[in-house]
């Protein structure tokens, strides 16, 4: 009988062949290598979504740095509703999941923002404000809005409410961390009532909404013929008064009219900081314009300071939380560059302070249509100005009220799929005695002390550059330039 370890067969048919013990390694480094790999891929993730919000440094895939510095970053984003790639400016935060997204005006360009070069708002919104900035490029004539018709001579499809409020958040939430409901939205001139709109429209988007120098009331004859001017004279879009929203008058004239729908601000407690000039220009303004501009800046603002009043009456009777800001000057970039500044410190308290919206409360018809038909408005309107009337006695007042009860009565609310349903008639009364929310409190935000609103900015290049190329590594991203550096650029009016 053999010793267990001991020459002999049973210790011949352990032994492996020389080709059994390769075949034995590469199992093994396979093996070892494949878990190796696994377990990168992992880290590799995590590291990777990490790095997706924040990181101002870091150029995300596909765009490129802009000239105008500030960790500012071109990228190209694919808007399937209108089969193109926008280029959107981007400059992120440090690390929260907050974003501001800033409108141009009537003359937007296709190449950059002028948030980039007219007013550096990467340099009012520094780094410190921990905040993502979000300037899509082009939009002129837009109204940013989606169009039911073509644009143009070029029959050009414009579906801007839909890229803003579906596909660009889904862009920023991937790539730079954004939440789609931690976000506050800035309009000027044509943008300004616009980025109102937007806010009422999605209100589980935009928690605070800044216009400046905006037009309001457009839902009548003159606002029609200011836009349907302003289009054909800007972009040559002459049939824009009837492909944007249909026929003037119409019931999407209503729905993206600001001023008639501001009540819905109330109803989802947003923030409303609205400013105008005052139509004088400044000695700055003067210096910078040529006389024709000159004119056109005085006019085309004290337009918009009667619109400005207007809508803030309307709002604090809506019981909207308003925050009027002063200013003066004329439609000028040096009159926005003042507002963005001084709205800063309120639009940052809304963002970190107000809860995101969650559920929105949308009266329904009975025909299906997601707002109140036309018939209803009317007779609600009537009541309310025979309530105010001494003229007029109760029988008419119990008539009126006999027809909004009965116009009302096939309406539902639909609330939440959690919450159930009321009727639309306690939904109108609950809209129009809102409670006015409090007033916000100033959050000592700190103040970007880099720059004045009266500072002149760069003339940037429409080219742009990428930093990262060449020896220097990706986080070498080119500093803010000193004022030595720069060169100032001519204020011109956007209508």
């Amino acid at each position: 009988m053999s010793h267990p370890h001991a020459p002999g067969s049973a210790g011949k048919s352990r032994r492996l062949s020389p080709r059994h013990r390769v075949l034995t390694g590469i199992s093994v480094v396979s093996i070892l290598t494949l878990g190796l790999f696994g377990a990168g891929m992992v880290l590799g993730s995590t590291n990777s979504a990490q790095a997706l919000r924040g990181h101002p440094e870091e150029l995300r895939d596909g765009c490129e740095w802009d000239t105008s510095k500030y960790y500012v970053q071109n990228c190209k984003v694919w808007s399937e509703s209108q089969k193109k790639d926008v280029i959107v400016q981007i400059r992120a935060s440090n690390g929260s999941d907050a974003s501001i997204y800033l409108l141009d005006g009537m003359r937007a360009g296709e190449t950059r923002s002028a948030w980039t070069t007219d007013v550096h708002a990467a340099r009012v919104y520094d780094t410190s404000t921990d905040v993502t900035l979000v300037m899509p490029v082009g939009g002129a004539s837009s109204f940013y809005t989606d169009w039911d018709g073509g644009a143009g001579a070029e029959n050009a499809v414009i579906k801007q409410e839909t890229f803003l409020t579906e596909e660009l958040p889904a862009y920023l939430e991937s790539q730079f961390g954004v939440a789609r409901d931690n976000n506050a939205i800035v309009g000027l001139s044509m943008s300004g009532g616009p980025a109102v709109t937007l806010a009422e429209r999605h209100p589980d988007q935009f928690k605070v909404v800044q216009a400046m120098s905006g037009y309001y009331q457009t839902d009548n004859p003159i606002g029609a013929l200011g836009i349907f001017a302003t289009q054909t004279l800007v972009s040559n879009y002459a049939n824009g008064i009837v492909n944007m929203w249909g026929t003037p008058g119409g019931a999407r004239w209503t729905d993206n009219d600001p001023s008639k729908n501001v009540s819905r601000l109330a109803e989802n407690g947003q923030v409303l900081v609205i400013s105008s000039g005052n139509g004088f220009l400044t000695p700055t303004e003067l210096a910078k314009l040529a006389p024709q501009d000159q004119i056109s800046a005085i006019a085309l603002e004290i337009l918009s300071a009667v619109s400005t009043v207007l809508m803030q009456l309307q709002a604090k009777q809506s019981g909207v939380s308003v925050i009027s800001l002063p200013n003066y000057g004329g439609h000028t970039w040096e009159n926005w560059g003042r507002a963005l500044n001084d709205g800063k410190p309120h639009v940052l308290d809304a963002l970190r302070n107000n809860p995101p919206v969650t559920t929105k409360t949308t009266l329904v018809s009975a025909s299906g249509s997601p707002e109140p038909e036309a018939e209803k408005k009317v007779v609600l309107a009537a009541k309310q100005a025979a309530a105010a009337s001494p003229a007029l006695d109760a029988s008419v007042l119990a008539a009126l009220e006999s027809s909004t009860e009965s116009s009302a009565a096939p309406e539902t609310t639909t609330e939440s799929a959690e919450s159930g349903t009321t009727s639309a008639s306690e939904s109108a009364a609950t809209s129009e005695s809102a409670p006015s929310p409090e007033s916000l409190e100033e959050s000592g935000v700190p103040a970007s002390a880099e720059v004045s609103a009266d500072d002149p900015t760069e003339a940037d290049s429409p080219t742009t550059e990428n930093p990262a190329t060449g020896t220097t590594a990706p986080r070498d991203v080119p500093s803010a330039p000193s004022l030595a550096e720069t060169a100032p650029t001519t204020t011109t009016p956007v209508a």
